[in-house]
């Protein structure tokens, strides 16, 4: 394996949390590239007035327009200020493009939780602890609470679901628990627990009770949605429910989808979501343990979209790709290990394979002084 020290320096030296950067795929170390994007007034999209109702339709939906602003336009355009950035294929659906505007603020509406402080019927001196972050799928709401609202399950549930249209309501206790990558959930408001949740134009169906659902990965998985793997043969060895089996298929032309998953569960979804999509003649739902797949250097592409001990699961990501192939891997970092030890799993694992890293970002913060991390790594087999 020819991994140049050199390289590991400039890597080490480059890497900032939510930056990225590359290294050329050539066989030798090259330059960093770091794109630093700073917004002037408000990031929007504009689009044309006959497409604008159904273009801020689907960008609410994805929770992406900025409702703390007025929509503005003009004789022939609107502008719609984004809460975040849109995928590229949804902009070029409606023909829409990114242009920074100024908005007047939005006086007459009151931010959610302003409401919720508002009808939550709790003491006083309790409110300061209700939470400014939650997780809504579709019409489902996940809640982390703190302590001293224990007594106040209830109440909190109700404010919680009337001003944010859920039917039901799930309290975040632990986290996730297991191999299997479980919620530990319990419901304070209502029973049907199962969600459909619309997310760049794909529909997830799955049980919030039962599987995660990150929002904080939307980024990566619209971006995986944009990668271009046309007649590539793909293992999505982490499938759950389809998180990037089902966007690359829907949005990209690859010859075949091996989406596998252990969880029956989140397998019985990820058949489900195959249907709702109608990505059938590229999705193949396998339900077991990756490392049990069939066959050698056959894949184009690799996706190792699990934290903690993703590294492994490497050996097996080593077999199923081929020459020249891609591995999309994902590790949880200490950041002051950042970027050494992901491309030292990387290195071990290729036992004889060079790899080469052709970028690494910060996908979200894990917990405090820990990352997770993508890095796309380039495998040359024959080298």
């Amino acid at each position: 394996m020819r991994a140049p020290s050199s390289r590991l320096s400039l890597l080490a030296q480059s890497f900032r949390p939510t930056i990225w950067f590359s290294v050329s795929v050539a066989r030798k170390p090259g330059n960093v590239n770091i794109l630093a994007i700073v917004a002037k007034n408000v990031l929007s999209a504009r689009v044309e007035r006959e497409k604008a109702e159904a273009f801020r339709k689907e960008l609410s939906s994805l929770h992406l327009v900025d409702t703390k602003v007025l929509i503005i336009e003009d004789k022939r355009f609107v502008f719609i200020p984004l809460a975040a950035m849109p995928s590229q294929g949804l902009l070029r659906e409606f023909g829409a493009t990114l242009e920074d505007a100024s908005f007047p603020p939005r006086k007459s509406k009151k931010d959610p939780i302003d409401l919720i402080l508002d009808v939550t019927m709790i003491p006083v001196s309790l409110k300061p602890a209700l939470p400014r972050k939650w997780e809504q799928f579709g019409d489902v709401l996940v809640l982390r609470l703190d302590h001293s609202l224990d007594r106040y399950e209830a109440p909190v549930a109700k404010a919680y679901a009337s001003v944010l249209g859920a039917k039901t309501v799930l309290r975040d206790v632990g986290g996730i628990s297991g191999d299997l990558r479980q919620p530990v959930i319990r419901t304070i408001l209502g029973s049907d627990t199962i969600a459909t949740h619309l997310e760049n134009g794909i529909k997830y169906r799955f049980d919030a009770a039962k599987i995660m659902f990150s929002s904080g990965n939307v980024e990566e998985r619209t971006r995986m949605a944009e990668t271009r793997c046309d007649d590539e043969t793909i293992v999505d060895m982490f499938a759950g429910i389809g998180y990037f089996s089902i966007p690359l298929a829907v949005y990209q032309k690859p010859r075949k989808v091996i989406a596998c998953e252990l969880n029956p569960i989140a397998h019985s979804f990820l058949v489900e979501n195959i249907g709702l999509n109608k990505v059938g003649h590229a999705v193949d739902p396998i339900l077991g343990d990756n490392r049990q797949l069939e066959g050698d250097s056959f894949a184009d592409r690799v996706i190792m979209g699990y934290v903690k001990t993703t590294h492994e699961f490497l050996p097996a990501a080593l077999r199923l790709v081929k020459d020249r192939g891609m591995i999309h891997y994902h590790e949880t970092c200490p950041n002051e290990l950042l970027p050494e030890r992901p491309i030292q799993h990387l290195m071990e694992g290729a036992k004889g394979a060079e790899v080469v890293v052709e970028r690494m970002k910060e996908i979200k913060s894990y917990s405090p002084g820990v990352s997770h991390i993508v890095v796309d790594a380039r495998i040359f087999k024959s080298s």
